[in-house]
């Protein structure tokens, strides 16, 4: 599996690692959120959560 951590800052690197599966990032209460395509819908992504990808290419978000 391969992971990676959304700091808030890291956008590009997060968009190099999705693909087009992630969409930009947008601010909540002095917070950047993220929201992954996973296979079961949008998940949001908060900065200090993890994406993961499955060996089969899926996505998953560790809170």
């Amino acid at each position: 599996m391969k992971r990676i951590q959304y700091t808030g800052n890291n956008y590009q690197e997060i968009k190099d690692f999705c693909g087009d599966k992630i969409l930009a990032p947008y601010f909540c209460m002095g917070f950047s959120m993220l929201s992954l395509m996973t296979d079961d819908g949008f998940v949001s992504v908060q900065e200090g959560d993890t994406i993961v990808q499955a060996p089969d290419g899926t996505f998953s978000v560790e809170h």
